[in-house]
């Protein structure tokens, strides 16, 4: 028996996905009505709409790309166990889940359209919400009312809600989520993550990154409030965005986020075959506007240089979709992980080279040029440029009052974590410019 899910963008078919259980197989075509419309747009490079490739085939693209939808680590165990499937069956979760994803994309079973859901909108009092955050180590917090609420990759506890003037609601498929809740992690290793995030937020957006808008509130313990980018407001409702990941992109499995996509022990260290920088800037070839992607890109290497944030791996960065191709998003996810000891620190990508961030050296910037396609003049002006940027921006924003005495004590490890780091880029760039090509 072939099980089908038909993929919407708001109330228009999209395509089909099919998939047949006895050999563990998924298929994808494109709706004609789709392929007809004049705003059409390819879902990834791997399924164009036209000319070269067949998305029709059962090949891996479709289960790649699904996969790169669904949650990961205990957010994964969550759905699994509340929908009683198991974590590998892909096609499970995505049915169970896929009816609001990350992007625009709704995942319905054969004769379910998005109309059909008319739940009403279910509020979240602050006393509620305040309550299952205490409460999550028992209760998931993505689990409401018996149901799970969670369709957001990635690892860390999440809640995806509707605002609207001032008040939070539970989303349903008119109104769609606007903004993603992240609140303190449980994990004692990483207390202080959301006004380290705030910080790396706000301070990206003083150097000029587009980033996604973030607020902090307060239950009284802290929490992220991270706008959505790919959700628009309308008059009747919000309007999802279709949004891809760099793994998306690049047609690779979520386990290929890392650039060490085995990992780091002594005989698999060598293998890099996940998402790299260069692999990253590839990416540009799909856009329309090459070298304004390609500039961005840039400043979001050398800020994760900056901040020393070294779990900027490929599912960090996303891409809207259109007509015309890929267009770049506003970053998101942007944390100094080097001021948690507790965690791994080993680059998720590397400058040339080298994966410890406190090893990089001039040859391995000239040598991460070389790999990205960046004249390393361009790299040069960028290093210098962010350096003083940062020198100007990282006090005043440590200290704004927005952070309490204890988040500000460690804010201001973090604020001279970046001048450090300022400073070795102004130093790194004059013998990065002295390297010899022959040398690379």
């Amino acid at each position: 028996m072939t099980h089908i899910l038909n993929i919407f963008d708001g109330d228009i078919v999209v395509g089909v996905v099919r998939y047949d259980p006895r050999t563990d197989t998924f298929s994808f075509s494109y709706d004609a009505g789709w392929l007809g419309r004049k705003q059409a747009y390819a879902l990834a490079p791997a399924f164009p709409l036209h000319g070269e490739g067949d998305p029709t085939g059962p090949v891996g693209h479709i289960r790649r790309f699904i996969e790169n939808l669904l949650p990961e680590g205990r957010a994964l165990d969550i759905v699994v166990e509340a929908e009683h499937v198991t974590r590998n069956n892909i096609y499970g979760v995505i049915r169970a889940i896929g009816r609001e994803t990350t992007g625009a994309l709704c995942f319905l079973p054969e004769g379910e359209t998005p109309e059909q859901d008319d739940e009403p909108l279910r509020e979240i009092q602050d006393a509620e919400l305040r309550q299952r955050i205490a409460e999550r180590a028992e209760v998931p917090l993505a689990v409401w009312d018996g149901k799970v609420r969670l369709s957001i990759a990635g690892y860390q506890d999440k809640l995806a809600v509707h605002l609207s003037d001032g008040r939070m609601y539970l989303a349903n498929a008119r109104y769609a989520s606007t903004h993603i809740l992240k609140p303190e992690p449980t994990d004692p290793r990483m207390a202080g993550l959301v006004s380290n995030e705030h910080y790396c937020m706000r301070l990206a957006a003083a150097l000029k990154l587009e980033v996604a808008k973030v607020d902090l509130w307060r239950l009284p313990t802290p929490v992220l409030v991270v706008e959505r980018f790919d959700r628009q407001r309308a008059t009747d409702g919000v309007r999802r965005i279709h949004v891809i990941d760099t793994c998306q992109a690049l047609d690779l499995p979520v386990s290929f986020k890392y650039e060490r996509n085995l990992g780091s022990g002594r005989d698999l260290r060598h293998i890099r075959d996940g998402v790299s920088f260069e692999r990253l800037f590839s990416v540009v070839r799909h856009t329309p506007k090459k070298a304004m992607t390609r500039l961005a890109l840039l400043r979001w290497a050398l800020f994760q240089f900056l901040i020393g944030n070294a779990d900027a791996h490929g599912k960090n960065v996303s891409f809207y979709c259109r007509p015309e191709g890929l267009a770049l998003a506003p970053f998101y996810d942007l944390v100094s992980v080097v001021q948690f000891p507790g965690v791994e620190h080993e680059l998720a990508m590397a400058y040339g080279d080298e994966f410890e961030l406190g090893a990089v050296t001039p040859y391995d910037m000239a040598d991460f040029a070389k790999r990205t396609g960046t004249p390393r003049s361009l790299l040069a002006r960028e290093m210098r440029n962010m350096a003083k940027a940062a020198q100007a921006a990282a006090g005043p924003l440590a200290g704004a009052p927005v952070y309490r005495a204890s988040e500000q004590a460690d804010l201001r490890k973090l604020k001279d974590y970046v001048l450090n780091q300022a400073t070795r880029l102004e130093e790194m760039l004059e013998p990065m410019l002295g390297v010899r090509e022959e040398d690379l």
